[in-house]
């Protein structure tokens, strides 16, 4: 029979690989297998095939992704074992309740700028820029999402839409630098990766790179029907942060994309949050740049955080910049493979966003609560 020390050591394994610094991280049975240790969707896949390895059982991929703590993992290994029919969110495991918390793997660190992140009283010429940079912002946005919704080719939407981005700083008076734009391949698909720090992130994507590609974008805003037919006429994907399962099936569908010759473009963390630092990276780039054999191309993005930041809607004058950086080739198509892209990437990412690592600067202490059972 599986008992708790033997699958926990599993489960430290895989916390190693995916953030070596944790290797030693103190965690509970009833830690939170992503919120704590930093497992999202596509690692749980991982870890639910090494448990079906290690302890020889077979767990059904919606019972298993679906738990989000060690022990609904031991409790749903037990159930198999003992022939009982489990429901896929029912009484052994429940679908984690993530959200879009500042909260992710942040530590001490995080909470401290976090308390740090509120902003105080603005200038006059702040407000006299707000007043002008609204406007602005809105009739080109409008005008913009109406021409792409209304052209009936998809290569004619791209260029309504850069044409739009670029219109857009030019008119808010923001200088958008662009560097290493000849990494970009318009001839060969490409996954690329990037840091997201503000609303104004995807604009500037839109303006800078000189290639037709498709955003994926967090499924949450698939929900909201005006806001997902207008996302689709721009050619967006959508996948499912929080649902393994269905996140699973379209990290699939964008490695059959990538295969077919489409790139794409990830935003590596998965959402921004409030203040300053990168984030933890979410595996689903890295595994369908692995699976379909296509090069990851990291882009930094600096300034825009500074612009607007987070949920505060009142826009500063600044400069973005944004850096292109070489592509890095996948070696395989293994989880280890993807864990060395992801590597790779953030080591480019984290040295030309501007931003202090979080996962680097997090408290090891903070992340887990208690000892370890064996």
């Amino acid at each position: 029979m599986v008992d708790m020390p033997s699958l926990m050591r599993v489960i430290r394994t895989m916390v190693g690989e995916m953030h070596p610094k944790w290797r030693h991280i103190r965690f509970l049975p009833d830690s939170h297998l992503e919120r704590d240790l930093g497992l999202d969707s596509m690692a749980r896949m991982e870890l639910r095939q090494r448990i079906d390895q290690h302890f020889a059982v077979q767990l059904a991929e919606k019972i298993a992704i679906n738990c989000a703590t060690p022990a609904e993992l031991l409790r749903a290994i037990h159930a198999m074992a003992n022939g009982k029919e489990l429901d896929a969110g029912g009484a052994v495991c429940m679908p984690g309740t993530d959200n879009d918390s500042d909260e992710l793997l942040l530590g001490a660190f995080g909470r401290g700028q976090a308390a740090q992140s509120t902003g105080g009283g603005h200038s006059a010429a702040q407000w006299l820029y707000a007043l002008y940079a609204w406007p602005v912002f809105v009739a080109i946005s409008l005008l913009t999402g109406a021409l792409v919704v209304f052209a009936p080719l998809q290569g004619w939407r791209n260029r309504i839409a850069r044409a739009g981005a670029r219109l857009l700083f030019k008119a808010s008076l923001t200088p958008l630098i662009v560097h290493g734009r000849e990494h970009l391949d318009r001839e060969q698909p490409q996954v690329v990766v990037a840091n997201h720090a503000s609303y104004l992130d995807g604009f500037a994507l839109t303006a800078a790179l000189d290639i037709p590609f498709h955003f994926i974008v967090k499924g949450e805003l698939s929900r909201i029907l005006p806001i997902r037919l207008i996302l689709q006429r721009f050619g967006v994907e959508f996948i499912d942060r929080f649902n393994p399962h269905k996140s699973a099936r379209d990290v699939r569908r964008m490695a059959h994309r990538a295969r077919e010759g489409e790139t794409l473009l990830f935003f590596a963390e998965g959402t921004f949050i409030t203040f300053p630092g990168l984030q933890p990276f979410r595996m689903g780039a890295f595994v369908t740049a692995a699976r379909s054999n296509r090069p990851v191309v990291p882009v930094g993005i600096k300034g825009t955080r500074k612009m607007v930041s987070g949920r505060n809607w009142f826009p500063l004058r600044g400069q973005v910049t944004v850096t292109i950086r070489p592509p890095i080739l996948p070696t395989g198509e293994s989880w280890q493979d993807a864990l060395a892209l992801r590597d790779a990437a953030r080591r480019e990412i984290a040295a030309h966003c501007g931003e202090p690592d979080l996962v680097m600067e997090a408290s090891l202490q903070e992340t887990g609560a208690g000892a370890e059972s064996g």
